[in-house]
């Protein structure tokens, strides 16, 4: 008889203990997919990682992640760019992580020029895997329209990602640059600010000139993508804007796809 009251008061403290340790120590809810999707067109698996922003699904289809672009890997003698194998390697863990097996989300327009597969894709926990290559600052965002469905999610999580400075965003070369400052050899990615001194307009294309001989182009066909900018107002004002530069006839050219590469510093 002790020994049965002994066993129950020794349940009783275990109990207790146990729920003393819950209350202290709650367990850690699981976290909040990233950008989730509003519907999936349908599931695929994937056959191997072609690099940080396409990958190759066993029914033959190359897929390319809408909404991000990450560093380029070497090719023929252009070397790696910074965080370009990091971003590889991350979305081949993403992939290897949800067993292989993804959800797809196709947009508007659903091959590029290539006649790659455009999507957006999302791991069985349910979490966009731009977002996540965002979140670590692996990828840069890439709006092209008309694909541009989720993009405000996906800014939000880069504007996070630029502010702790995380993976690309500590490097120089993904840093605003004033106009004035830019080097004439500058190409590729950029982002950079200045004065509008100028706003022109031809046949096919509003131009927008800042000091020291540089111009953003929007076609006019997608003008109506920025009509909350105003962009024919800007005249005097400083902005930021980020794509990737070329050179004409000794100007550095940058075109602007959609809003999301254009923002006005406040007055």
């Amino acid at each position: 008889m002790p020994q049965a009251l002994l066993l129950k008061a020794l349940i009783r403290g275990c109990l207790f203990y146990c729920l003393l340790l819950s209350l202290l120590y709650p367990l850690a809810a699981p976290a909040a997919p990233l950008c989730p999707a509003q519907h999936i067109d349908r599931e695929v698996v994937v056959r191997y990682v072609h690099d940080g922003d396409t990958l190759h699904l066993t029914s033959g289809e190359k897929v390319r992640l809408i909404g991000v672009d990450t560093p380029e890997l070497a090719r023929k003698s252009r070397p790696n760019q910074a965080f370009a194998v990091q971003a590889r390697d991350r979305l081949r863990q993403l992939v290897r992580n949800s067993s292989n097996k993804l959800a797809l989300r196709l947009d508007t327009e659903h091959l590029d020029r290539y006649g790659r597969r455009l999507a957006h894709l999302y791991t069985q926990n349910g979490s966009s895997i731009a977002a996540q290559l965002l979140q670590e600052g692996l990828a840069t965002l890439l709006a092209i329209p008309p694909n541009l469905n989720g993009l405000d999610c996906y800014a939000k999580i880069e504007t996070q990602a630029q502010k702790t400075q995380r993976g690309v965003w500590q490097l120089p070369l993904y840093q605003a640059i004033h106009s004035t400052e830019l080097p004439r050899n500058a190409r590729d990615y950029r982002r950079v600010y200045g004065e509008v001194v100028r706003i022109g307009e031809g046949r096919h294309n509003l131009w927008i000139n800042l000091v020291g001989q540089v111009a953003f182009r929007i076609q006019k066909n997608e003008l109506h993508l920025f009509n909350a900018l105003k962009p024919r107002e800007l005249l005097g004002k400083t902005i930021t804007a980020r794509g990737r530069l070329y050179e004409h006839r000794g100007e550095l050219r940058m075109r602007l796809r959609s809003p999301y590469a254009l923002s006005i510093h406040p007055e």
